[in-house]
């Protein structure tokens, strides 16, 4: 690969924000207050803060092995084979999750202004479409991705310098604003729920290190500008969060896209459609380029790291994995049936954290301790704010890969009787032609 084709410090920033900064602050910044209320600031903080540490952590990582993969290069290599399979899988899942939970984000936010819209048969529709066109490959999606970013940066500083006028002081010295405001959790409990559910506005960060050997010194970049990011997108989303609980107060929990609400009432009902267009048109680019970049995870594991089974990686004639595809697909629309946009973003912050719990126990393997330890308290901390229904689905995912595990080290390890039993026949029939002759 030629220096000029690799990824600048420049970027890799770019690159970073466009990937974390996504549907979460826009469509769950009331569910958030409704936890916490003003306090779900204080959450914002403390999980962008915990998030930077287990970003320091992959950092760590990326100055020993900075090739693509990510946490399930850090596994493999650290713990082993299974273990790899499993956080790659995780990794693979990650992709799939946030794929079914971009799609309903989309159709969330479009409800704002067809409320009447069926969600499920529209979001099958989009991803059966997106995984048929796929197949076919593409070259639209740097451009698409390119012009989403540029609509997303534009998105966020229209919002704010128009909506800043907006906050009131009184929306956070009210006491009835201290707890929840009508689902009424509130406390220690509400609190824990809203710094889980911020997790999710950050796990685009770990999709960086993926794409480590696409960018120029990866071993001194790549820390630098994750950390860059982090505190980037820490920054924006106080922001945003301050505003529209200035702006709103109790009807930030009323609406679906709060930050929407908040805007019209600068530029009248007008403000609502636009600013929700402009938010799907956002999404739906973050959906196109995971549509396209989750099979090459899968064919990836099938092929470099050799953790499924090889067919998995086939290319057909335009170039794309079909297999990969078809799979990827295929557990998109199983997720997105699975539940709402809330419970798919608590699913994909499940499968972030596997990817956190392991990548902090390979640096305390590695020695980094502090890093390490911290990663794996921050990470455990995730699990007291899963709901059940999160934890027994991610939990059965995690099950149903353990049994794949050993049905591919089976078929592995047949191929090897075969190849082995194949090489002494061969072996045989050498030695028969020499002494014939």
């Amino acid at each position: 690969m030629k220096e000029n084709k690799l990824l600048s410090p420049a970027a890799i920033f770019l690159l970073g924000v466009n990937s974390i900064i996504g549907s979460g602050i826009f469509l769950l910044s009331g569910k958030i207050y409704e936890d916490a209320g003003i306090w779900s600031l204080l959450a914002i903080l403390c999980a962008g803060l915990s998030i930077f540490v287990i970003a320091f952590a992959y950092a760590n990582m990326s100055k020993i092995y900075s090739k693509n993969g990510g946490a399930f290069v850090y596994a493999k290599e650290t713990f082993g084979r299974f273990p790899g399979f499993i956080v790659g899988m995780v990794t693979w899942l990650l992709g799939t999750v946030t794929l079914a939970t971009e799609v309903s984000a989309l159709l969330t936010a479009m409800k704002m202004i067809l409320p009447n819209l069926n969600s499920r048969l529209i979001g099958i529709i989009i991803i059966l479409a997106l995984g048929i066109i796929s197949y076919f490959g593409s070259s639209i999606i740097a451009g698409l991705d390119n012009l989403t970013s540029f609509v997303k940066i534009v998105l966020v500083l229209v919002f704010i310098f128009t909506c800043l006028w907006l906050v009131r002081g009184l929306n956070f010295s009210s006491p009835n604003l201290l707890t929840a405001s009508s689902a009424n959790i509130g406390g220690f409990k509400g609190f824990l729920s809203a710094y889980g559910t911020v997790f999710f506005f950050f796990t685009g960060f770990s999709f960086l290190p993926v794409n480590a050997e696409k960018m120029k010194n990866p071993a001194k970049n790549l820390p630098k500008m994750m950390s860059l990011v982090m505190l980037t997108c820490l920054a924006v989303y106080l922001i945003i969060q301050t505003i529209t609980i200035g702006a709103l107060g109790p009807e930030l929990t009323k609406t679906l896209v709060p930050a929407a609400t908040a805007f019209s009432k600068i530029v009248g009902s007008i403000g609502i459609p636009l600013f929700v267009v402009g938010i799907c048109f956002s999404i739906f680019g973050v959906i196109v380029a995971t549509t396209f970049n989750t099979p090459t995870i899968l064919a990836s594991l099938a092929q470099a790291h050799e953790d499924v089974p090889m067919f998995v990686s086939k290319n057909n004639r335009f170039g794309t994995p079909t297999w990969a595809i078809i799979l990827t697909t295929v557990c998109g629309i199983a997720l997105f049936l699975s539940g709402n946009y809330v419970f798919l973003s608590g699913l994909t912050v499940f499968m972030s954290f596997v990817q956190y719990l392991s990548t902090g126990l390979a640096n305390i393997k590695k020695k980094f301790l502090l890093i390490g330890i911290g990663s794996v308290l921050f990470s455990l901390v995730l699990l007291t704010s899963f709901t059940l229904s999160v934890l027994i689905l991610g939990l059965g995912i995690l099950i149903l890969l353990v049994m794949i595990y050993f049905v591919v080290k089976l078929d592995d390890d047949e191929r090897e009787k075969w190849l082995k039993e194949h090489q002494e026949k061969s072996k045989g029939a050498d030695v028969n032609t020499v002494k014939r002759l």
